[in-house]
């Protein structure tokens, strides 16, 4: 039997798989390829569905929270089981809405909220994915509105730590995935992926643009919005001072999820 058949006969793995890691890890994206898949319900970051609702911010289908055709039908019971609190978010929750919506798994990339909301769960059928991006990319993209590298940077390491810690502790309910590589080689990484959650690899995960998806909270970043055109997103070749490419590079050296994953472009600074 092909491995695409075989994990179609068991059935999905989990009831529910989240993304852990931080903003501007690429997570949107992979977001977007896995709502392509025919058993997968892909949420965005549901975790942040009450702020959303109360600003009646956008959904990825261009309509407004409370006009999506999606969203809208669900609202009033969500609000009446959670009052839209992700605290009261639980793996049945996630895998009724997909039940609902005619998948088998749900998919959410609340990434610092998946860390919040399930670190007291016991395998409550649940799945993780760390989504991991180079640190210099991370911070590029976060210094276009915020000019406090430090702060950025203090952050950034404390919550690597956290959720690098937090993966290992779930074994292999969790699976580590680089950014660069899902951009390098799309079909391998989806297929992995697709493998962690035993549900079959299908070619519409390369072609994420050709969906209408109801993502809650996603990126609003332009960057090749609207295109199946997957581009490894390195700006900050560019954007970067050589001063700050020190420093990050620096803070880079001491977190395990870059040991080895990545090419100096500064010198290192000289110990004492």
């Amino acid at each position: 039997m092909a491995r695409e058949e075989l994990c179609s006969a068991r059935g999905p793995r989990f009831k529910a798989v989240f993304v852990l890691g931080l903003a501007h890890c690429g997570s949107t994206l992979l977001g977007r390829m896995l709502g392509m898949h025919p058993a997968v319900l892909s949420v965005g970051e549901l975790m942040r569905l009450g702020p959303a609702v109360e600003r009646d911010a956008l959904c990825t289908c261009g309509a407004v929270m409370s006009q999506c055709p999606f969203w809208t039908p669900r609202l009033p019971a969500l609000r009446e089981r959670t009052r839209l609190d992700y605290r009261r978010f639980g793996v049945d929750l996630y895998a009724e809405l997909a039940h609902g919506a005619g998948r088998e798994l749900a998919f959410d990339v609340s990434k610092t909220l998946v860390w919040k909301r399930t670190r007291w769960w016991r395998n409550r059928g649940e799945g993780y994915v760390l989504l991991v991006r180079d640190t210099r990319g991370l911070m590029s993209s976060a210094l276009r509105t915020e000019r406090d590298l430090g702060h950025l940077l203090k952050k950034h390491v404390k919550w690597m730590r956290r959720l690098s810690s937090y993966a290992r502790r779930r074994g292999d309910r969790a699976l580590v995935m680089h950014y660069e590589d899902l951009c390098r080689e799309p079909e391998r990484e989806l297929r992995r992926l697709c493998d962690f959650m035993r549900i079959p690899f299908t070619p519409e995960l390369l072609r994420p643009a050709d969906g209408v998806h109801h993502l809650v909270h996603s990126s609003t970043s332009g960057y090749l919005k609207g295109k199946n055109d997957i581009r490894l997103d390195e700006r900050w070749r560019k954007e970067l001072s050589p001063a700050d490419l020190l420093r990050i590079e620096d803070a880079m050296e001491g977190l395990e999820a870059f040991r080895g994953r990545f090419e100096r472009v500064s010198p290192p600074r000289a110990r004492a």
